[in-house]
């Protein structure tokens, strides 16, 4: 039986061009003549031409793939709204520069790095983006040692010299941590609790060390059973937040490590009777759409998610075209936004006290 795809001879044949002009048509060179450039489109348009993408890959060397590595199981990353927001702006970029995305998720660690490594060195993706980075981060040092293309959105920590020879998106996770706790602080909590992400990544890291940080500078004590592991699910926050309530009631404020945290806090706190913010200040973190949705708003860290994909992959772009890098740590600024859960009221447009 024979195959219906057309080829593309045959769409040179009908423009009555060469097959290379057809290819630089379609690879959009600019050195082809407006009335060649219309007659090959109007072939490609009659016969319904599809390119062979992976044949066009092969003669120009690239995919046109991009990696992104989430570093969780999928069910993890899809249940937090920044991984959606990020990609976003992965995806803007990707468009605009005529790439494809692949997206990597393992749950099994070790599986990540052989298929990320297997990506990379088989051509079938050009370069990866790693969504966030562990503490003992072992798929880093393989990208580094064997000098494959990456860029990170976060960062690894200071004391690891392979910082040095990176690329690198982030925010100031620490300094934006310790100015929401200081904030408690000067509201006059005491007893502030941390409810926080499991520490294997550095995200988590360092914003419970921004946490420590604006209690050593209030002068308070640190209470390690005010550290609450809060999972990774909404359902796992709100149990944590529970458990931790009904034994210590004299808790009056909790910093939540992102926004989905505060508001399984808020929820968790409601459902013992307790008032946010008059029994409990509850402050989140990256300024999702539901700090807006919950009541009472959500005091938190507004984070650039948006932005962090775009200049992930706008600096991952620029390594694939071999452009010269300046700048290969980049921080993004954020915004701390006051609402009503840490105690203020809307009045005349602003929240006072």
């Amino acid at each position: 039986m024979r195959d219906n795809k057309v080829s593309i001879r045959e769409v040179a044949k009908e423009a009555n061009v060469s097959i290379s002009t057809v290819s630089r048509v379609l690879r959009n060179y600019k050195n082809v003549p407006p009335e060649t450039r219309e007659r090959v489109m109007g072939a490609v348009k009659k016969l319904n031409y599809v390119p062979n993408i992976a044949a066009q890959s092969l003669t120009q060397g690239s995919m046109r793939n991009i990696g992104i590595v989430f570093t969780r199981s999928t069910e993890n990353a899809f249940s937090n709204p920044f991984f959606a927001d990020v990609l976003r702006g992965i995806g803007s970029v990707a468009e605009k520069y005529d790439y494809y995305l692949q997206l990597i998720s393992f749950s099994d660690i070790n599986m990540e790095k052989e298929e990320t490594i297997k990506l990379l060195k088989s051509g079938r993706v050009d370069g990866v983006i790693l969504l966030s980075s562990r503490v003992y981060d072992s798929l880093i040092y393989e990208l580094l040692s064997q000098d494959l293309k990456f860029v990170l959105s976060g960062r690894v920590l200071e004391h690891n010299l392979l910082g040095e020879k990176m690329y690198y998106v982030n925010t100031d996770n620490i300094g934006d941590s310790y100015k929401a706790v200081c904030h408690l602080i000067k509201m006059g909590h005491k007893k502030i609790a941390i409810l926080n992400a499991p520490m294997d990544y550095v995200v988590s890291k360092d914003r419970y060390d921004g946490f420590r940080q604006a209690l050593m500078w209030g002068g308070i004590e640190h209470e390690p059973d005010l550290e609450i592991n809060g999972g990774y699910t909404l359902e796992d926050a709100k149990k944590a937040v529970k458990e931790k309530l009904m034994k210590r009631r004299d808790i009056t404020a909790i910093f939540a490590t992102d926004d989905m945290k505060a508001v399984a806090t808020v929820q968790a706190a409601k459902e013992l009777g307790l008032r946010v913010p008059e029994d409990i200040a509850v402050i989140g973190y990256n300024d999702f759409r539901e700090a807006t949705i919950v009541e009472p708003n959500l005091t938190t860290i507004r984070v650039p998610i948006y932005d962090l994909g775009k200049e992930s992959a706008n600096m991952l772009v620029k390594l694939l075209k071999g452009e010269e890098i300046k700048e290969r740590k980049k921080i993004l600024p954020t915004e701390f936004i006051i609402r009503e859960s840490c105690g203020f009221k809307m009045r005349g447009g602003k929240y006072v006290l």
